[in-house]
């Protein structure tokens, strides 16, 4: 790669082929009519929203628009409690509301709301063929920019296809008035391109040996992502305080990161092996006293435990953990049967078992990662310990946010969390840290470390 150069905020909105405009600042609702009438050439909308995200910015936004003289065609706006799922149903319930209007082909879909009222949106826009709005009321998640939307279908959590937002109005005044847990949320997703990093990272290497699903390092996507992140993380660790300078750096942040999976189409650049255990408990439905766990926080815990699964990994300067003793290279047969055993009574166990299935490279290519690994293992080991933050910075860093650190205070147990690594390993086919640990035998010693361990998930 060449040098790591750090792009402004108007270069990486250039680099998105989606997205064209992206407001930010306090009271910009004003700038409504001139976006659709610039980027859209359109005078009706339709908003939805969820009962929260309405009172927080929905009704503003109506009311500069009627203002305006822009017609709104209709109004959706989930319950606020309990708390809105991203399940395919509600992209169903949005089809069929704005189909029904009138020339509905004439009009914009606004999204008033957070990660979930987005991606709903953004998803329903697509399949009726319209460009869409997004008015993001916290700075929760990196999706308000992204290409996708992060659905549960099937009992699988996926990214789906769809455009992003032709525009974004993010009201400063609106995402600093948010509930703290939702910019700490931001915080731990946007903590997460670290381990995203490291595994894209691995996943370049793995990919020129024959490795599916692990994509070359993309320079521009890179340069998104990666320079600027700590220096985003360190301004914004005060967001979940409400202090407007630190909610406008996580915003703006979480939005650039949206920017780059525009540019790739796909969401490589900011999510990894971390993302995968998170993956995992969405699919569990993780709740605390019945209030499901924010995506953020279900990332944040993944984070850490990626951290620590891939610290452990990379300990020696001689080479991965040995496999234990007698260990074998399962045939696709035993790769399927574990895979089912894991994820017996799943909505997600025929996918998984077939994703399992896909992903086992045959013993060639297998052969080639592992050789390939261990005789530059000292370059990979540097280029990986200068990307990750040591495990203890990290949860530091994570404390200082307002962030959870432990297991229990998103439902789970330390023993649950570290074995949620096997279940993780199975479900994707994007090549992460524990793929390179399961195709060198290490991934079993190293689950074992883990649990050994005293400092990590503690």
């Amino acid at each position: 790669m060449k040098p790591q150069t750090i792009p402004t905020l108007a270069e990486c909105l250039a680099a998105a082929d989606q997205t064209r405009a992206l407001v930010i600042g306090e009271n910009c609702y004003g700038d409504l009519p001139g976006l659709l009438q610039k980027h859209y050439g359109r005078d009706t909308v339709y908003l939805a929203a969820d009962g929260s995200t309405w009172k927080a910015a929905g009704e503003k936004a109506k009311a500069v628009l009627e203002e305006a003289g822009i017609r709104i065609a209709g109004v959706h706006i989930f319950p606020a409690e309990p708390r809105l799922h991203a399940e395919y149903y509600n992209i169903k319930t949005l089809v069929q509301a704005i189909s029904s209007v009138p020339d509905h082909e004439r009009l914009v879909p606004v999204a008033a709301g957070a990660g979930t009222v987005n991606d709903l949106l953004k998803r329903a826009a697509f399949e009726l063929k319209l460009p869409y709005l997004c008015l993001p009321t916290a700075a929760s998640v990196d999706g308000y920019t992204a290409f996708g939307a992060s659905i549960l279908m099937d009992g699988f959590k996926q990214t789906i296809p769809c455009t992003a937002p032709l525009s974004l109005a993010a009201d400063t005044a609106v995402l600093a008035g948010a509930p703290a847990y939702l910019s700490s949320s931001g915080f731990g997703d946007l903590a997460s391109k670290i381990i995203a990093g490291s595994d894209w990272i691995l996943a370049d290497k793995a990919g020129r040996l024959g490795a599916p699903e692990a994509h070359a390092i993309n320079e521009t996507a890179w340069n998104m992502t990666q320079p600027g992140l700590m220096d985003y993380l360190r301004r914004s660790v005060n967001a979940a305080k409400g202090d407007k300078d630190a909610v406008n750096a996580l915003f703006e942040a979480l939005a650039i990161t949206g920017f780059s999976m525009q540019h790739m189409k796909t969401s490589r650049p900011v999510s990894g092996s971390e993302h995968l255990f998170s993956h995992v408990w969405e699919m569990e439905d993780l709740s605390v006293n019945g209030v499901p766990v924010t995506h953020g926080h279900k990332v944040t815990i993944g984070t850490l435990a990626a951290t620590a699964f891939t610290g452990i990994f990379f300990e020696s300067p001689d080479g991965p953990p040995p496999p234990p003793s007698g260990y074998r290279r399962p045939s696709r047969e035993e790769r399927m049967a574990e895979a089912s055993r894991a994820f017996a009574g799943s909505r997600a166990h025929d996918g998984v078992v077939k994703t399992a299935a896909e992903k086992l490279m045959d013993q060639k290519t297998a052969d080639a990662i592992n050789d390939a690994f261990r005789a530059s293992w000292k370059e990979i080991r540097e280029k990986i310990l200068a990307q990750i933050l040591p495990y203890g910075e990290l949860r530091a860093l994570l404390q200082d946010s307002g962030c959870p650190l432990a297991p229990e205070e998103i439902g789970l147990t330390r023993e649950r969390t570290i074995a949620t690594a096997r279940r993780a390993q199975m479900i994707r086919t994007k090549y992460s840290v524990l793929d390179l640990a399961w195709d060198m035998g290490s991934f079993d010693t190293v689950i074992k470390k883990m649990e050994a361990s005293s400092i990590y998930l503690r």
